[in-house]
């Protein structure tokens, strides 16, 4: 073979491993732009994702409705007790963050005119979770199902705005009255601090009241919901 012949086949073997260079480079540059884009597009659940760490599953709002028979258990409740002077269910949603009032009723004219104020119109819902650790203590103990009494100053602002003169001790019911199946909860208002004795009836009434709603109301609002 002539010096020229090889000459010619040692460009050819470097224009053959530039070419193939060339090829590595543009396809690494085209999986790095490929990744970089997609990072751009999802940078929201990526920031979430390692702030917040991974989403858990929770139950979304099913849009129950406080039935007549649990309307009217509700209103005997409070007329029949002097120590109660007002009743709110709330449906809660834990991925939206959000309560919703369904139903309020209070044998106090005053006091019912503010409630229907601050809760008329509210199909978005108001904050569960708020800035206010005391409020979210509260809501995590309905989440897990307790039943907790408080003051007002206690975070039961967002239930009861700006009636602190009236509402001097407030207690929390789940709805259900257990853990696993949070749907809401139910907020009962008092003119005083409960006895004992008091609280110890309070406690069964509100139990009894969120159980017979459950099974009532939300159930079958969750069957339809599924059958859907």
């Amino acid at each position: 073979m002539s010096v020229q012949d090889n000459a010619f086949s040692l460009l050819a073997k470097i224009i053959k491993v530039i070419s193939l260079k060339n090829i590595a480079i543009w396809s690494f540059a085209a999986l790095v732009v490929l990744i970089g884009y997609t990072v751009f597009e999802n940078r929201a659940a990526l920031v979430s994702y390692f702030v917040n760490g991974p989403a858990i599953d929770a139950p979304s709002i099913t849009g129950f409705k406080v039935s007549t028979p649990s309307q009217a258990r509700v209103k005997q409740l409070v007329d029949s007790d002097d120590l109660i002077n007002s009743i709110v269910i709330m449906n809660a949603d834990i991925r939206n963050n959000r309560r919703v009032p369904l139903y309020w009723y209070s044998d106090d004219t005053s006091i019912q005119k503010s409630l229907d104020a601050y809760y008329t119109g509210r199909y978005g819902g108001i904050p569960l979770f708020t800035a206010e650790e005391k409020n979210n203590e509260n809501v995590v103990g309905v989440i897990n199902g307790e039943f907790a009494c408080s003051s007002y100053a206690d975070g039961n602002t967002a239930v009861f705005p700006g009636l602190q003169n009236r509402m001097p001790f407030i207690c929390r019911a789940s709805l259900p009255p257990y853990y696993g199946q949070f749907s809401g909860f139910i907020a009962i208002s008092l003119n005083r601090v409960p006895s004992p004795d008091e609280l110890i009836v309070l406690k069964s009434e509100t139990l009894n009241i969120s159980t017979e709603i459950y099974f009532r109301d939300v159930v079958p609002a969750n069957k339809k919901l599924a059958s859907n």
